[in-house]
């Protein structure tokens, strides 16, 4: 036991002198790059004393290889003394997690502004499954057969001709908006047949006042 003890503690020995030596040479790193970006945030100083103007120094930025506009003013800032190299890695970790929750965001529901009554019908016609036009025409015909209605004989014939022709118009009516409705794939041309619909009900309901 205490020679396998001997042997982990070797190779612990060895991978802290491993992590020592590239946590040293990460900290030497970050302290190059950091000095050698105040050297060239101080040459961007330069060229933005020649240039004061914004866009004759985005202008001039152009020209340079590999260096975008963002990076160019924080090199700036940082040359200045205006923030420290912490701050601009701490901006840069925030940006770059707003960028991807903004990308997580999901996609809002468009928001209908119809009657809701209307907007709901509407949805459960076009969910119906679809009749073909025999079985419509089908229960027309079924609609034309002569039915009891208990009313004088003098009017019992137009009364029924009236009921038959409203139910027949429903009919069509159901048919068109289970055949046509689930077509309507745009929500602008979508919102137009509810907006059509919500008026006839209206003018509707105004009249029978």
């Amino acid at each position: 036991m205490a020679d396998n003890d001997e042997v982990l503690l070797g190779k612990i020995n060895a991978a802290v002198a491993e992590h020592n030596a590239g946590e040293r040479a990460v900290t030497t790193a970050q302290a190059e790059l950091v000095s050698k970006s105040k050297v060239l945030g101080q040459l961007l100083l330069e060229v933005k004393k020649r240039h004061p103007k914004a866009a004759d120094f985005e202008a001039f930025l152009k020209r340079v290889n590999g260096l975008g506009r963002s990076r160019a003013y924080d090199l700036l800032r940082l040359a200045g003394g205006r923030t420290t190299d912490e701050e601009l890695r701490k901006d840069a970790r925030e940006r770059v997690r707003k960028h991807r929750a903004k990308k997580k965001l999901p996609t809002p529901e468009p928001v209908s502004v119809t009657d809701p009554d209307v907007t709901e019908s509407s949805k459960r016609i076009a969910q119906s499954p679809a009749i073909s036009a025999e079985e419509r025409r089908a229960q027309n015909a079924a609609l034309l057969e002569p039915e009891p209605i208990p009313l004088p004989d003098f009017d019992r014939s137009a009364e029924a001709k009236r009921k038959q022709r409203s139910r027949i118009a429903l009919n069509e009516f159901t048919y068109a908006c289970k055949n046509y409705l689930p077509r309507i794939t745009e929500e602008a041309d979508r919102q137009e047949a509810l907006r059509i619909v919500t008026e006839m009900l209206a003018d509707k309901k105004a009249k029978a006042a």
